[in-house]
């Protein structure tokens, strides 16, 4: 087993962690939701694996589908074909069309989950922002994500330029509008903390110096703080902006190369 597989066994089992947690909070709706995601997850990768003729790596086949089953409102266990149809949408386009783990060059979480949000609507916006909400999950995130970060399964570079991004644009934003929410109750009853440290610091995704991924976290931070502010869609903002961030990660890497000193840069290997 490679220094690879063994960070994405790290990241499944705090996933585990949290999926507990949500099932205590929301009830065994969750797990329900979670056990077709994975199922649906698990047919895409197989097939795709065996298609490809490569060796099956079960430590690659659960991460996507345990996030995008986190994060959908369990509202949707009546429906759960729609988180299927999600899970397979997302690994099928952002993953195995680009030749399957660390190829891809968006988030298949973010892009299965825009999926559900645009084809169904309904059972989603204007809903509660699904199962990774709430103050003890929040701070099961944060201790997750210290854990993760060391034992570098995680960028600390992406986590930390995120989580300062949004403090201080969320703070600035609290301070100078009096109306505005204050930052922890914003962070609370969205996911974006939880998006921020599982699926900002993907690695095929994120930008590969250690200075990139502090812009790049910053960026998302951004990101977050303008489509949660100015957009209706305010639920799922930091899904959006995982997207964007995706967009801008070669950009970010041609800059970092071009404008900083290479000697200055230390490759991050995640």
């Amino acid at each position: 087993m490679d220094i690879n597989q063994k960070r994405r066994l790290m990241i499944i089992g705090a996933l585990v962690v949290l999926l507990g947690v949500s099932v205590y909070e929301h009830g065994l709706n969750v797990l329900w939701v979670s056990l077709v995601a994975v199922t649906a997850g698990l047919i895409v990768e197989l097939l795709s694996t065996k298609l490809r003729k490569e060796n099956y790596d079960f430590t690659s086949y659960f991460i996507s589908p345990l996030v995008i089953g986190l994060i959908v409102s369990d509202n949707l266990v009546n429906h759960v074909w729609m988180v299927a149809v999600g899970v397979m949408f997302g690994l099928f386009f952002a993953k195995a069309l680009f030749g399957g783990q660390d190829k891809n060059v968006f988030n298949a979480e973010a892009l299965g989950l825009i999926f559900i949000i645009m084809s169904f609507p309904s059972y989603l916006l204007n809903q509660k922002t699904g199962n990774a909400t709430g103050e003890l999950f929040l701070y099961t995130v944060l201790g997750l994500s210290i854990l993760l970060m060391l034992f570098k399964a995680v960028s600390t570079y992406t986590v930390i330029g995120y989580l300062l991004s949004l403090l201080g644009l969320y703070g600035l934003f609290y301070l100078t509008n009096s109306s505005a929410i204050p930052p922890l109750d914003v962070m609370v009853g969205h996911n974006m903390i939880f998006v921020g440290v599982f699926m900002a610091t993907e690695k095929s995704t994120n930008a590969k110096s250690s200075l990139g991924q502090l812009i790049y976290g910053v960026s998302m931070g951004l990101f977050v703080w303008l489509i949660n502010t100015q957009s209706s869609n305010k639920e799922f903002a930091a899904i959006y902006a995982v997207l964007l961030a995706n967009a801008i990660s070669p950009l970010i890497d041609q800059f970092v190369s071009s404008y900083i000193s290479k000697t200055d840069l230390k490759e991050v290997t995640q």
